[in-house]
C-alpha cells in the first residue's frame, strides 16, 4: 500500500462506553502503519456516559450523530472521512491486530471487489451473562460472512469498501434501523461489482444472550417492514419468518457435529425468536414505531 493512500475505520456507538473503548484499543494496535489509516468514531445520542468518556480519548476523532439508527451514525462519518478505502466495524467488536492489513489488501488485489466481507468470530466475554443456549445458536446461525459473501450481502460488522463505491450509492439508508447493510451490498452487487470473504480479516464479536438475540430480531422485523411499500407486507414477513423457522429447526435438528443437549438449547432459542417475530409484527400493524433496541 503507498503513503498516501489512506484508510477510514468507521465505528458508530450507542449506550456502550465500556465495549468501545476495547474496541478502539484493538485499532490502535494494528499492524498497519498508524499514519495509512484513522479511526473515526460517531456516538448516536447515547444516552449513558458514552461521549463523554469517548472526549477523554487521544488517536480519534469524535462526531456525534443525533439521528437515530447506526447507518445514520456511519454515512456523518463516511462524509468526515479522508481515507480512499471505508473499514467498517461495531463498538462491541474486537479486530484483530492484522485486521486493517488484512482486510486492505484484499480490496485493492482486484478493482471489481466492491466489499470485502471479513471473518466473524464469537468469544464469550467473563463479564457478559450469555445462556449455555444462546452461545450454541450464536456459533451455528449468527454472522456467517463467507455464506453472506456468496450470496452477494456483507454486514457492517467486518466490512470494506472503496469510499467513491459507497457515495455513489449515496450513502446507507438512514430510514432504515436494521438491514441498511444488506441492502448496501445488494446495490453495490447490481452496479457490476462483488463481494469477497477474506478469512484472514477477522473480527471477534461477543456472543450476545437470549435478550440481546431477542432485540436484534426486534430490529431485523422493523427493518423489514420499513424497507417494505406493499400493502401485505405483514403477511409476507410473516411468511418468511415461518420458512426462516422451519429452515432452521430443520438444520438444528439434522446437525450431527451438535449433541442432543445442544440442538435443544439452539431449539429454545429458535422457538423463543419466532415468537418474538410474530409478535413484533402485530405491534407494527397496531402503529408501533419499529425500534433500534
Amino acid at each position: 500500500m503507498s503513503s498516501e493512500l489512506q484508510v477510514s475505520v468507521i465505528v458508530p456507538v450507542w449506550n456502550d462506553s465500556k465495549r468501545i473503548l476495547k474496541c478502539i484499543e484493538a485499532l490502535q494496535n494494528q499492524t498497519l502503519d498508524s499514519h495509512l489509516y484513522e479511526i473515526l468514531v460517531v456516538d448516536n445520542g447515547s444516552l449513558d456516559d458514552t461521549y463523554e468518556v469517548l472526549e477523554k480519548v487521544k488517536g480519534i476523532t469524535l462526531l456525534r450523530e443525533v439521528k437515530p439508527g447506526s447507518y445514520a451514525a456511519r454515512n456523518k462519518a463516511i462524509h468526515e472521512s479522508n481515507g480512499e478505502i471505508l473499514a467498517f466495524t461495531d463498538s462491541d467488536c474486537m479486530p484483530d491486530s492484522r485486521w486493517l492489513e488484512e482486510i486492505t489488501s484484499c480490496l485493492l488485489s482486484n478493482e471489481k471487489i466492491g466489499i470485502v466481507a471479513g471473518e466473524i468470530e464469537f468469544f464469550k466475554a467473563p463479564e457478559d451473562n450469555v445462556e449455555k443456549e444462546a452461545l450454541a445458536f450464536e456459533s451455528m446461525f449468527s454472522m456467517n460472512q463467507k455464506k453472506y459473501a456468496s450470496e452477494g450481502l456483507c454486514i457492517t460488522a467486518n466490512w470494506c469498501s472503496r469510499k467513491e463505491i459507497i457515495l455513489a450509492q449515496s450513502g446507507f439508508r438512514t430510514d432504515l434501523k436494521s438491514g441498511g447493510d444488506h441492502d448496501m451490498s445488494k446495490k453495490i452487487v447490481e452496479s457490476g461489482l462483488t463481494v469477497e470473504y477474506c478469512k484472514t480479516a477477522k473480527v471477534l464479536h461477543p456472543a450476545r444472550n437470549n435478550s440481546e438475540l431477542l432485540r436484534k430480531r426486534r430490529r431485523v422485523i422493523g427493518g423489514t417492514w420499513d424497507k417494505s411499500n406493499s400493502k401485505f407486507k405483514a403477511m409476507k414477513i410473516l411468511v418468511n419468518s415461518s420458512k426462516l423457522f422451519l429452515k432452521r429447526i430443520y438444520k438444528t435438528l439434522t446437525a450431527a457435529n451438535y449433541s442432543l443437549y445442544q440442538r435443544g438449547l439452539i431449539a429454545k432459542v429458535l422457538f423463543m425468536i419466532f415468537w418474538v417475530s410474530i409478535s413484533e409484527v402485530i405491534h407494527l400493524i397496531f402503529g408501533k414505531e419499529s425500534t433500534r433496541s
